[in-house]
């Protein structure tokens, strides 16, 4: 399984929040969903959704979007 993080500032401010509940309930199987802290990226932060596998950040335009690339 892998661990996806997620920026608390960003859940706020974008589709993240689609995301990270479409991961833990259709998903949950695949990946195990933590909601963290600030990742200090301030500028992305309130544009576009993002998160974090490992130490790569994964963004994307929309919610389903980002769903799509943390499953791949």
């Amino acid at each position: 399984m892998r661990a996806v993080k997620f920026c608390e500032n960003n859940l706020r401010r974008t589709t993240s929040e689609q995301a990270k509940e479409t991961l833990e309930k259709e998903y949950s199987e695949l990946v195990n969903v933590y909601e963290t802290g600030c990742f200090r990226r301030c500028l992305r932060c309130r544009v576009k959704p993002f998160c974090q596998i490992q130490l790569q950040t994964i963004e994307a335009e929309d919610a389903e979007a980002l769903v799509e690339k943390v499953i791949r």
